[in-house]
């Protein structure tokens, strides 16, 4: 198995929000699985709905600085109507919106050799505009070069694990979407995120030239 590093740099601030928020715009600490395979999508031109990548690859997260939270007021337009007939103006709403202030984030990529070659290069040279969060939300990407993996047992955890686990944030975030007919649901995943690289239990990770990587 192949895989390769990029770093995620959010310019500014960033909200990755949870759709069961209402009142609320409030956010996951990072980007979700379905956000980051968005990123890649993008990057290789691929149309919205072509969800290939889900089945492609396996990804390991890593937050490389302390997630500083702020919130501020935020004008929300409500859409309503089908959107057969234009609208002039909308219905609008004051809510607190809550953001992640300038993230940083390694994003660990596998598959195999081909894949990772073909998505290494469209990283380095993307096919459209990358951004995480939101539309206007543009990202910073650097692209570490592709290297051979390796499975091995470590209690030295450089990246998101599987499960609930002692000393972590735990949050439950968007893994994957399924598809019935038109029709789309999401599965999610409940992760814990390490406050420190060691943790009191042996997993089995890849070797990303001497970072343990959990990949899901």
């Amino acid at each position: 198995m192949f895989g390769f590093k990029f770093r995620i740099e959010a310019l500014y601030f960033t909200t990755f929000r949870k759709s069961t928020s209402t009142s609320l715009i409030s956010s996951y600490s990072i980007p979700p699985f379905t956000t980051l395979r968005g990123i890649i999508s993008n990057a290789l031109g691929l149309k919205r709905d072509d969800l290939r990548v889900q089945d492609w690859i396996k990804i390991g997260i890593k937050p490389l600085n302390n997630i500083n939270r702020s919130t501020e007021m935020a004008k929300v337009l409500k859409l309503k109507g089908t959107g057969k007939t234009y609208q002039k103006t909308f219905p609008s709403s004051p809510m607190f919106k809550e953001f992640l202030v300038n993230p940083i984030y390694d994003i660990y990529v596998a598959a195999d050799q081909e894949k990772i070659e073909n998505i290494y290069n469209s990283l380095k040279n993307p096919k459209r505009p990358l951004y995480i969060g939101g539309s206007d939300e543009l990202v910073d990407i650097t692209v570490f070069r592709p290297v051979e993996i390796k499975k091995t047992i470590s209690n030295e955890i450089s990246s998101i694990t599987e499960g609930i686990h002692e000393n972590c944030v735990v949050e439950r975030i968007p893994y994957k979407f399924i598809q019935a007919g038109r029709n789309f649901s999401l599965e999610y995943k409940t992760i814990s995120i390490p406050k420190q690289e060691k943790i009191n239990e042996e997993m089995d990770v890849f070797n990303f030239n001497g970072e343990g990587v959990i990949l899901l």
